[in-house]
């Protein structure tokens, strides 16, 4: 099926049922109004996003590893443009939204399906849940998603305009954290740069690059 170039499809797994919610956004209702995208079962999982007033659309999504909602800013231009992006968590790595093409979307749900499988297998897990953590809050066991927040807007940003640089020139690009703050690295050649970001303050202070190049 043909998609405007104004629509996206976007999807994420519930972190309840394990299954995929897919949903088609157009630029004018989510200019209009905060889209959500919830799942059928009886949960209360749902993906929320809007555009703030600064032309940035912000998503807040369920994780199915962290049972968080985790936050995430991108631009218009990559949300509507780009054939395909994932957001990935912060702090399994794994992909738990992905935005692009209706094939791409559906790839990447298979894609990740087979990873999810494997996972459990590897864990010996029968539920879901005993992959997830228990009785514990963000703050308990997870850094300060607000430094992911704003370093991945950097990242993903300086991507899209063509400004972030490796020995390859291939990317794809990801971010984990580190002792000291967050890594940027390149999956294909390895290459990297430290972000010395431990508080949203630090972080934000990032926001003024104009490129950057990994090593």
């Amino acid at each position: 099926m043909a998609v405007s170039p104004k629509q996206r499809h976007i999807a994420y797994r519930c972190p309840d049922c394990g299954e995929a919610t897919v949903g088609l956004v157009g630029r004018f209702a989510l200019s209009a109004n905060m889209v959500r995208l919830k799942c059928s079962c009886s949960s209360e999982s749902s993906l929320d996003m809007n555009i703030s007033g600064d032309g940035k659309i912000r998503l807040s999504v369920p994780c199915l590893f962290c049972r968080q909602n985790h936050s995430y800013v991108v631009s218009e231009g990559l949300f509507f443009e780009k054939d395909r992006f994932f957001l990935s968590c912060p702090y399994s790595g794994m992909d738990i939204a992905f935005i692009g093409d209706e094939d791409n979307v559906s790839a990447d749900l298979s894609r990740t399906a087979d990873e999810l499988s494997a996972l459990m297998k590897n864990l010996e897990a029968e539920e879901l849940s005993d992959i997830q953590p228990q009785d514990m809050t963000e703050g308990e066991i997870l850094p300060d998603p607000a430094v992911y927040d704003t370093l991945r807007f950097v990242v993903k940003d300086l991507e899209a305009e063509g400004k972030l640089h490796c020995p390859c020139g291939n990317g794809p690009y990801d971010l984990r954290f580190t002792d000291g703050g967050m890594q940027v690295w390149c999956e294909s050649c390895g290459a990297t740069y430290d972000f010395k970001a431990t508080s949203p303050t630090v972080a934000e202070e990032y926001l003024s690059l104009d490129s950057l190049t990994l090593k």
